[in-house]
């Protein structure tokens, strides 16, 4: 039976790196700052994990034998793999230079995200962030796991509610929701209240399955009693209120946006009254992050 050999310790692989380049005991332990029967050792017990020796000997000179040739290059990658690492880790540690991984909804991307990274970069220049746009539904699933330190979503996702809730919720936003009609419509002559059963007949412009407005419209149509006609669907907000303005259906959107306010379209706010949620999720049971958690801090503070 072959015997079990354990990995390879970094300070022998170091050791072995720094031998092979001087070829010479004493001169190396120096350099490193040990005794030199340390440096013997640390060696000794290399080869005997790689099962070969590494070095021919002559007197206090050592000249790399095929085997220790061959494992050079090795040896180097670790290291330096492993110096990598440790610089990367060291990023990931660190405020001022580490990474935040924020998701973010399409429609958030004209106004919300570019605001709050221009004034976080203006006074954390150093830090990186790595983004990415999604459906509401597929951004909570990629911070549940761990693809996302944070993403801005809307509505509220429920993992984010009750005791033991798997995600963390700050709220930044409450958008009232309005039903966008467009001018010339039979029910654009008003600019007041409407429930959302008066336009149950209507053909719908909607979100794409899974996005946070689409989520908002198909409950409260179930409320209202009624499935929506859903003529077209879209990835951007911006292209269903341009195509209510053209007079291809009506849609759900949220007001106060100046991004969804084309030509040729009416919003009246919903009877009873209905909001859109938006807001910033985490995995609450995440490690501690400098660089997220202060930009967390720093979206809790300007909301």
């Amino acid at each position: 039976m072959v015997p079990r050999r354990s990995s390879p310790r970094l300070d022998d692989v170091d050791a072995f790196i720094r031998l092979a380049d001087s070829g010479h005991l004493t001169a190396t332990a120096e350099n490193l700052g040990i005794p030199q029967p340390t440096l013997s050792r640390r060696i000794a017990r290399l080869e005997k994990n790689l099962g070969t020796t590494l070095f021919d000997r002559a007197g206090r000179s050592l000249t790399l034998n095929t085997r220790g040739r061959a494992f050079l290059d090795h040896a180097r990658r670790i290291s330096a793999g492993f110096a990598a690492a440790r610089t990367d880790m060291e990023r990931l540690m660190d405020p001022e230079r580490g990474t935040v991984r924020i998701d973010f909804m399409h429609s958030l991307g004209t106004w919300l995200v570019p605001g709050l990274l221009r004034a976080y970069r203006a006074e954390h220049a150093g830090v990186q962030f790595e983004l990415h746009q999604g459906a509401a539904r597929q951004l909570v699933e990629r911070v549940l796991r761990d693809e996302a330190d944070l993403a801005l979503v809307g509505p509220r996702p429920e993992e984010s509610r009750g005791g033991g809730a798997a995600l963390g919720w700050l709220r930044l936003h409450r958008q009232p929701l309005a039903l966008a009609v467009p001018e010339g419509h039979r029910l654009a002559s008003d600019a007041g209240p409407l429930p959302l059963v008066a336009v149950a007949d209507e053909p719908f412009i909607g979100m794409r399955a899974g996005y946070g407005t689409r989520q908002l419209l198909e409950e409260l149509t179930d409320g209202a009693g009624f499935r929506p006609n859903v003529v077209f669907e879209s990835m951007e907000l911006s292209t269903v209120a341009g195509l209510v303005s053209a007079g291809f259906g009506v849609a759900l959107l949220p007001m106060n946006d100046p991004y969804l306010a084309p030509a040729g379209l009416l919003l009246r706010p919903l009877d009873p009254p209905a909001h859109r949620e938006l807001g910033l999720v985490w995995r609450a049971a995440a490690s501690p992050a400098p660089p997220v958690d202060r930009f967390r801090e720093f979206v809790s503070a300007v909301r």
